[in-house]
């Protein structure tokens, strides 16, 4: 059987004979840009391209084979033992690599496809899906909009990545359904590791078939992939088995607070169980310390009860974090954007 792309104009077959019919449908500017992607890949070309976040700098293309891209697609559904005629929601852009592998995934897998609009809070069909890759600020920002997270009641497994988890927003997620966090950039084609946070929240990141890691200079993770060379990368990492990894943060990152280095995402995943705002951890200059950390909650201005605030959290924090991880500062301040909608640290 052949997977079905489904848009607001009608259903085709994910299948090249098809084209014609999916580009006349495309009414829609992310419907325009499903049929571009389609386009490419179905292609005689035996390369395509990728755009990096810009999360740690400007973005930038990044080719790589279509084959690597099939078996990253197939890694996938091997993991997660995705069934053909599965249903999937695609609700990122496909201009960058979370939203372009569902649709390769669903031409693998034999998928139904349902495109709906990349917004912050997308809006899905009452469809029971099977699978569904959504950023963290999308989750975040469904849960303000709606107030809880009932539309998901349906949903079989929930993929998260691009940023860090809110651990803050677990315990709205509806009873059944499988909640996991991804480990991966564009430079791997997509995530080589995933970690579960529903039904049972695990520490440790799990490699996908066939995929290996190891540790570095500096601590930092090398991952072995069967169709690429070794690929050196700047994230720290406690390594527990070739296929299993704690990971630490960016050492682009690090924090160096009285010669203690703090990694600001271990610090953003225990103070998100208190704060339900976006925000960052970040260090900037201490004339004693080195570095201190801050931490910026994304706002036009400071509360009126910012004071009452910054005593919660630190005392929050206080009872889980260790002096030097513990924010010195707290502001209120807008955070900006990644291209692809990352909240950006301040450096």
């Amino acid at each position: 059987m052949k997977g079905r792309l489904h848009f607001s104009q009608g259903s085709f077959s994910l299948d090249p004979s098809a084209f014609e019919a999916i580009e006349r449908a495309a009414s829609h500017p992310w419907e325009k840009a499903v049929a571009e992607l389609l386009r490419h890949w179905w292609s005689t070309e035996d390369q395509i391209v990728l755009t990096t976040s810009g999360s740690t700098g400007p973005p930038e293309s990044i080719y790589h084979a279509k084959e690597a891209v099939r078996k990253s697609a197939r890694r996938t559904i091997a993991y997660f033992t995705l069934k053909e005629g599965a249903h999937a929601a695609l609700a990122m852009p496909v201009r960058f690599v979370g939203g372009m592998m569902m649709v390769v995934r669903a031409i693998e897998g034999n998928w139904n496809l349902h495109v709906v609009e990349p917004l912050l809070v997308p809006e899905f069909p009452p469809v029971p899906f099977d699978f569904v890759a959504l950023t963290p600020a999308q989750v975040r920002s469904m849960l303000l909009a709606q107030g809880d997270l009932r539309s998901m009641e349906n949903w079989k497994i929930l993929l998260m990545g691009g940023s860090s988890f809110p651990a803050s927003i677990v315990s709205h997620f509806p009873e059944k359904i499988r909640v996991y966090e991804s480990f991966g950039m564009t430079e791997t084609v997509s995530h080589v590791a995933v970690r579960s946070w529903l039904p049972l929240k695990t520490d440790a990141f799990e490699c996908l078939p066939g995929i290996k890691v190891s540790l570095q200079q500096e601590d930092t993770l090398c991952i072995h992939m069967p169709e690429m060379e070794p690929l050196s990368t700047s994230d720290s990492a406690k390594l527990i088995d070739e296929r299993h990894f704690v990971w630490l943060g960016r050492l682009d990152d690090a924090i160096n607070s009285g010669g203690v280095k703090v990694y600001p995402q271990a610090v953003e995943e225990v103070l998100s169980e208190w704060i339900d705002l976006p925000f960052i951890v970040y260090g900037r200059p201490h004339p004693i310390l080195g570095q201190e950390v801050v931490l910026r909650i994304h706002a036009d201005h400071e509360p009126s009860h910012a004071d009452e605030q910054r005593q919660l959290i630190l005392n929050a924090g206080n009872k889980r974090l260790s002096q030097h991880h513990t924010p010195r500062v707290i502001e209120w301040r807008p955070i900006e954007k990644t291209p692809s909608g990352k909240w950006k640290r301040p450096h």
